[in-house]
């Protein structure tokens, strides 16, 4: 899904991040780089995309934190040193298991402002994409720190403020800059440089972007942390935020509006449920894609003997890519936000696999001219540059969190002082 979104906030605009930093709790092993270790451990584990993130969540264990704990304390970390794929102004998936063995289901994406219309990205009657991508129509109302509060209200041990007030000091104090980063910066520094706030912050004095090596304070995202840790989500949807950012968008010609704010709510949305050769598969259901694909893919290959193939072999991979064509190909016509699109539970049911996998061929490839047509199992409907992020912990909960801004720094807008 793409959508609007803001982070450091800066605003809307997903790369999927490799999982480069690890951790397990009652295990000797830290893995901080992008290497891959096999470990094992008994308390707890930790991964996300950057060390610093996950440093954070272990901290949240070792203090009698949870994995829910440890995923929000990560997640607000990663908006502080690898803000380019998600952080305040974005949107989230969370996806927990709980040790009653009990699934929640958090949807804590970016929403249209309410002034939206179907012709804003229109000019002289012809769509201007870039409009969507960066500048101010192309925010919507952030999510992230609603699904993140929440879930650490309901489901966590520890004071929310804590994990915002670790976020503020690395804000404050910096980070240095790694070679993706850096690259990430240069790529978009034309786009940073047409939004003041951002271009002081994201760019050097001189105009030149960020280097590897360099060390990279976020004042203003630290004093909006620390506003967080005392105040909470209040700050954000009701208070001085959401007023700076209307008065910001009135200026700029945006459409997000104070009551935009006010009225944001998380969902909660019941997971995709399938197996795959006897292990259950739990998925995030739309608005995501993800979990309905992963399921469809699964259901599609379940019945090859990848084992004869070997792992990596090119077999292996032309079956994952005759499988992809097909999942991607129902993703673009089927896939969308079922608060306004039906999607059909069909997609992923066995039977339908089975139609989908049908010419499919191990020798050669095969053309995919459409998507296909699955029939509606159960009634009803279920209910992308970004980072991934995984928590668990020995009571038996566990969380995969995925978080967006859409594109690398989203819509590039920083609102000034925040």
């Amino acid at each position: 899904m793409t959508g609007p979104s803001l982070t450091a906030l800066l605003l809307a605009g997903c790369v999927l991040a490799q999982t480069c930093a690890a951790a397990l709790l009652g295990s000797d092993l830290w893995i901080l780089d992008s290497g891959l270790t096999q470990a094992a451990g008994s308390r707890g584990a930790v991964a996300t995309g950057a060390p610093e993130a996950t440093e954070a969540g272990l901290r949240a264990l070792q203090r009698g934190g949870n994995a829910i704990d440890a995923a929000v304390a990560a997640a607000l970390m990663l908006g502080v040193v690898d803000g380019h794929n998600s952080g305040l102004g974005g949107g989230c998936f969370l996806l927990i298991h709980l040790a009653d063995g009990s699934l929640v289901a958090i949807d804590g994406r970016e929403t249209a402002p309410a002034a939206a219309t179907e012709t804003m990205y229109l000019r002289n009657g012809k769509a201007v994409p870039e409009l969507s991508r960066t500048g101010a129509l192309a925010a919507g109302v952030p999510g992230a720190l609603a699904a993140y509060e929440y879930a650490a209200r309901h489901h966590g041990l520890r004071p929310l403020r804590e994990h915002f007030e670790a976020a503020a000091r690395v804000a404050d104090e910096g980070f240095v800059v790694g070679t993706r980063y850096a690259g990430v910066v240069k790529q978009s520094a034309e786009a940073l440089a047409r939004f003041p706030a951002t271009r002081a912050v994201l760019l050097r004095p001189d105009g030149s972007p960020w280097r590897p090596g360099d060390r990279l304070r976020q004042r203003d995202l630290a004093c909006s942390c620390r506003a967080l840790a005392d105040a909470g989500g209040q700050w954000f949807y009701r208070g001085r935020f959401a007023q700076a950012t209307a008065r910001w968008m009135r200026h700029e010609g945006g459409l997000l509006t104070e009551r935009d704010f006010a009225r944001y709510r998380i969902k909660l949305r019941q997971p995709i449920r399938t197996t795959y050769r006897g292990c259950e598969i739990v998925g995030f259901p739309p608005p995501s894609s993800g979990g309905v694909h992963v399921a469809q893919v699964l259901n599609m290959i379940e019945g090859f003997d990848l084992r004869s193939m070997g792992s990596g072999s090119a077999d292996c991979a032309h079956l994952l890519a005759e499988a992809l064509k097909r999942a991607f190909a129902d993703r673009a016509h089927w896939l969308g936000d079922p608060d306004f699109a039906s999607v059909p539970r069909g997609l992923v049911s066995k039977e339908y696999a089975r139609q989908l996998a049908g010419d499919l061929r191990l020798a050669a490839a095969t053309p995919v001219a459409r998507h296909g047509e699955p029939q509606t199992v159960l009634p009803g409907a279920f209910g992308r540059h970004t980072t991934h992020f995984s928590t668990a912990d020995a009571a038996g909960n566990w969380v995969a969190g995925t978080a967006t801004l859409n594109t690398s720094f989203g819509s590039k807008v920083m609102v000034p002082g925040t």
